[in-house]
């Protein structure tokens, strides 16, 4: 009985290790992209920042009196 050689992959050093990785990275892209859209929007749609009161400009004395 001769010993049946095992297949070649058509890329050697190519193959995938497990398909789910491509699944989550696309998952991983998906979730990242639809954050920067959420900060972009955010960005856009903030409201102002409520103003606040200066201190009164120091009196200033003028030396020659």
């Amino acid at each position: 009985m001769a010993a049946v050689p095992p297949e070649q992959p058509a890329c050697p050093g190519r193959e995938m290790d497990d398909p789910n990785d491509l699944v989550l990275a696309m998952l991983g892209l998906a979730i990242a992209a639809i954050m920067l859209v959420a900060g972009a929007l955010y960005v856009i749609n903030a409201p102002d920042p409520i103003p606040t009161r200066r201190p009164p400009p120091a009196v200033q004395v003028s030396p020659v009196s």
